[in-house]
């Protein structure tokens, strides 16, 4: 009867460890409107993560976005997330509104940043030059600033503001005397401007993006650039904690659209998508995941990835700390790592 009893929980033993090891290789990636490139990017990734690994990866779509991510890694939702960097160290300090009442979310940490991410503010209406020719137009131009509590929400009101467009806060949500707001994803923004309901929107992506190269076969369309004077004001005044840098000048030309002119440079603010991982995920599975992505370069099957560069993964963090599994990796590749998590 004993030999029964040890051989029984013998295999239980292994039965749990196995499990235990099934779970921690079962990976599920939240990312953001089916019409953005954090979705088609990760999807392409996936192919190769699993390839690579011989893990389970689990991508969902249409999750709302950065902010949306963090807390599904912060509730465990999700394992693994790609969001922008700047909402990133917000929500590891507790900082802005999104992350203020609800407290920190600190059970996470970097497995690199992959590719800069541009703000995109697009139009189908060739008399708006600028944001400042939103001012005073009696909400009779429609602007979709980003879903509810994203990171394009933040971006699009920060900019609106800075060309003195009323916007403000009135309970949970923004409204305007100026222009008709609206909160739509990318890939209803797109539907709505294909549909003639929306005027200008906001995007926060790598270019170029599928959503907008789709509005352009359908009509015309055009960027809209910001000037000198506005980005430098946003970069220095949007250091997180007063120190973080996170934002910098980036460019959108005809190599990523090709309604743009060849010759003519749309100048914008960028921030960096960036996959974090819950830190419930082992050193030796984070390792893996890290080594897959940046050896999956040029497989990935998405324009963005060409502007992929191991040498700035960690370059815009601020304070988030990076996982042991990644910082391995990193290690290995003759890369500095000063902040690691402790898990």
């Amino acid at each position: 009867m004993k030999k029964l009893i040890t051989f029984l929980m013998s295999i239980l033993m292994v039965f749990g460890i196995a499990t235990m090891t099934a779970c921690d290789n079962a990976i599920t990636i939240w990312t953001g409107s089916t019409g953005g490139t954090y979705c088609a990017f990760t999807n392409g990734l996936q192919t190769q993560l699993t390839k690579k690994t011989g893990y389970t990866f689990n991508v969902v779509g249409d999750t709302g976005g950065s902010v949306a991510n963090l807390k599904a890694i912060g509730s465990g939702d999700c394992k693994m997330a790609i969001v922008q960097n700047d909402t990133m160290v917000n929500a590891y300090n507790g900082f802005t509104s999104s992350f203020a009442q609800s407290g920190a979310i600190t059970n996470f940490s970097v497995i690199g940043q992959v590719y800069p991410e541009v703000i995109q503010i697009v139009t189908d209406d060739a008399n708006i030059k600028s944001l400042a020719d939103l001012k005073g137009k009696n909400k009779t131009v429609s602007v979709s600033i980003g879903d509810v509590g994203s990171g394009v929400e933040a971006n699009a009101v920060a900019l609106l503001k800075e060309y003195g467009v009323d916007i403000r806060l009135e309970g949970d949500k923004y409204v305007s005397n100026d222009i008709t707001i609206q909160n739509l994803s990318v890939a209803k923004s797109a539907e709505a401007m294909k549909d003639n309901k929306l005027d200008v929107f906001f995007f926060t992506s790598g270019a170029p993006a599928t959503s907008i190269t789709e509005i352009a076969l359908a009509k015309p369309v055009y960027m809209l650039g910001l000037s000198d004077a506005v980005m430098n004001k946003f970069i220095s005044e949007n250091k997180i904690d007063g120190k973080y840098d996170v934002y910098s000048v980036q460019s959108i030309t005809h190599a990523q659209y090709d309604f743009i002119s060849e010759g003519q440079i749309v100048k914008t603010i960028g921030v960096s998508a960036t996959y974090i991982i819950s830190n419930s995920v082992s050193e030796e599975v984070a390792y893996n995941i890290t080594k897959a992505l940046w050896e999956s370069k040029g497989s990935i099957g998405h324009a963005v990835e060409s502007t992929m560069d191991i040498n700035n993964a960690l370059e815009t963090i601020g304070n988030v700390p990076v996982h042991p599994g990644a910082a391995k990796y990193y290690t290995e590749q003759g890369l500095t790592v000063d902040n690691v998590a402790q898990i």
